[in-house]
């Protein structure tokens, strides 16, 4: 049988389903129904479950295809990876880059850099609230990326968490949100932990899904193929499913199927169908350990290659503990380095077990040590880009500084070596390398410009440029940069950044002719109203400030509450200033410390205001004072 392309094959394989392939998911109607009773009925439903259980899958092919699009607002699917194209210094220092990862995906079709700065609840209220009261359907899938990707800030509290519950929090009348958050079982005790978070978890519905029982499983095997105009001959799919349940020697025990192994067999059992042959019989059937056995050791290869030079013998005998602990089933994993185990995870050949240690699936230990029965092939060549894009979310940057270094050398095409050049300012970034990152991006920049509809890539760069050049403090520079951003793309958000470039170079008047430009063209734009509103509060023009900040409820940042006390101080409301201070620390940027100090002036605090403004010139934060503000800082020490 050729079964050339995915769309022709009944089976997914090692794929998860996508909703395309909706039509080949059997075996979970049950788990669908309940799923979706309760993420419709509950403000916040956690699904849970193994590695590989098919959680995604559920989720995607299962129960987003049943929900009346008609009578509710269905975000696609979200996830906290960054979306390409995005500099990581775009991303504003003082916000969670998953948050802005969760509302790209969210919205895959708009420019991202247009979510930069923006709270989860601000985006579900700006892009997806309806005067009508239909629901918001929205899903963060893979949410343990929370907890284990990289953060440029490891001390960082996780905000995203934070925004969540303040979304799922609010009434249905502010905001009829029900939010579906996949997690891995390991992670399922983080989320409760969190204290906004707890209380509506509780309130809500949790579900962890298993894997399939042995009816399930058969129509699973069964259904897609009659799809298909083919059938199992009578007893050959019970005995695929009873392979398939067989961990050992022995008679079968009650044990269920692995969703993705069962695919795997059936793929291969399919693909083992003689041309014009209506059924597969059990000559067909395919050899389940010899399937799995393949698919472990391409899988050890894939993680070699990457990790470790190619020397999949030494990453097998790394994994030889893990298949010899308690008979057939492992549980070890103690020499396993971090990022081969997440690697390995990621494949499906281990998962967190009991005790915090690793453990191999038990049907996947007789075929791993049994090995596949020729030469496993090379694996497919790797995606460079987008495996570069994945170590980068991890964390691993000497293989992602690797994989970008042999796609800048490879003269295939400009368009790829300035993806790798901008790949390689976000390693630099992330690993607090400006410099570096600063060179990158501007050659991406240059390569991306000298090919055709790159204006905004080209603007984006030249943006991150103009980020990290303030940083530095060459504010002069940065005005530069930006001011070539604004030429090629008129987005809100890159005029913000050049306003706060003018801002600190003292030209405020021409920070403010930015902003009421950029808001004139797009008048609700967040980040704009938030600058606007805080430049304002400096600049003594309370009531024009409380407008802006009165417009971007609820104020995340610290920069904006202080920005916000210091407007109701100067407008008379000095009481209420002080209850609205922002809780502060020695991390604070030397701009909020400075709002602070003004607050406790307005309020008779002198020595209070002493303090802060003290600690304002003194401020470890990497942009200084605007020099106009310093003046004023110097008052508020003397005094």
């Amino acid at each position: 049988m050729t079964s050339s392309g995915r769309g022709l094959t009944p089976f997914v394989g090692p794929h998860p389903f996508r909703r395309d392939d909706a039509p080949k998911f059997f075996g979970r109607e049950r788990e669908i129904d309940e799923l979706t009773k309760r993420w419709t009925q509950s403000r916040l439903t956690i699904l849970h479950g193994a590695s590989g259980v098919g959680k995604t899958s559920l989720v995607t092919a299962g129960v987003l295809p049943r929900l009346d699009a008609t009578r509710a607002d269905v975000l696609p699917v979200g996830t906290v990876s960054r979306p390409p194209f995005v500099p990581a210094a775009v991303i504003p220092g003082d916000s969670d880059p998953h948050v802005f990862g969760l509302l790209a995906s969210w919205s895959p079709y708009e420019n991202p850099i247009r979510f930069a700065g923006l709270t989860v609840s601000a985006y579900l209220r700006r892009h997806h609230w309806s005067p009508h009261g239909g629901l918001i359907m929205a899903v963060l899938d893979q949410a343990e990326d929370v907890f284990t990707t990289f953060r440029r800030d490891r001390g960082a509290h996780p905000h995203l968490l934070d925004q969540l519950s303040d979304a799922v929090g609010a009434c249905d009348r502010d905001l009829p949100l029900r939010l579906l958050v996949v997690v891995g079982d390991e992670h399922v005790e983080s989320l409760r932990r969190h204290d906004g978070l707890r209380a509506h978890i509780i309130q809500g519905a949790s579900y962890r899904l298993k894997p399939l029982g042995v009816e399930p499983a058969l129509q699973a095997c069964r259904r897609p193929l009659e799809a298909a105009g083919r059938a199992f001959r009578p007893g050959v799919a019970e005995r695929l499913v009873d392979e398939l349940r067989r961990t050992g020697p022995g008679p079968l025990g009650p044990g269920a199927v692995e969703p993705l192994h069962l695919q795997l067999a059936c793929a291969a059992s399919w693909e083992s169908v003689s041309e014009g042959s209506a059924a597969i019989g059990p000559t067909d059937l395919a050899d389940v350990d010899e399937v799995l056995a393949g698919f472990c050791h391409r899988a050890i290869a894939a993680v070699a290659r990457d990790h470790l030079r190619e020397d999949a013998d030494g990453l097998r005998a790394l994994l030889r503990p893990l298949a010899r602990v308690r008979g057939l089933r492992g549980a070890g994993g103690e020499r396993l380095p971090e990022p081969i185990a997440r690697a390995l995870l990621a494949h499906h050949v281990i998962r967190p077990g009991r005790k915090h240690r690793w453990e191999m699936p038990a049907r996947l230990v007789r075929p791993f040590l049994r090995g596949p029965s020729s030469p496993a092939p090379p694996p497919p060549p790797a995606d460079r880009l987008a495996a570069t894009s994945a170590a980068l979310h991890q964390g691993w940057f000497a293989l992602a500084e690797d994989l970008a270094g042999q796609e800048v050398r490879d003269p295939a095409g400009t368009r790829s070596r300035a993806r790798a050049e901008s790949l390689l300012g976000d390693a630099a970034y992330l690993q607090n390398d400006l410099g570096g990152a600063l060179a990158h991006y501007r050659e991406a920049a240059r390569l991306f410009d000298t090919t055709r509809g790159t204006d905004q890539i080209v603007a984006t760069l030249l943006t991150a440029a103009g980020r990290i050049l303030m940083d530095q403090g060459a504010y002069r520079a940065a005005v530069t940069e930006l001011r070539s951003a604004v030429r090629r793309s008129t987005e809100p958000v890159i005029q913000t950044e050049l306003a706060w470039a003018l801002w600190y170079l003292g030209q405020e008047s021409g920070a403010v002719d930015v902003l009421d430009g950029a808001l004139r063209s797009d008048g609700d734009t967040p980040e704009a109203l938030r600058a606007r509103g805080e430049i304002l509060s400096d600049l003594d023009n309370p009531e024009r400030a409380l407008r802006d900040l009165d417009k971007v409820r609820p104020h995340e940042l610290a920069s904006t509450r202080a920005a916000y006390a210091l407007a109701l101080a100067r407008n008379g409301d000095v009481g209420s200033a002080v209850k609205a201070m922002p809780p502060l620390d020695v991390h604070s940027d030397p701009a909020t410390l400075l709002r602070a100090a003004r607050v406790m002036k307005a309020a008779g605090r002198d020595s209070e205001a002493a303090r802060l403004a003290r600690q304002a010139r003194r401020g470890t934060s990497r942009r200084p004072l605007p020099p106009q503000l310093t003046a004023e800082d110097d008052r508020l020490i003397v005094t």
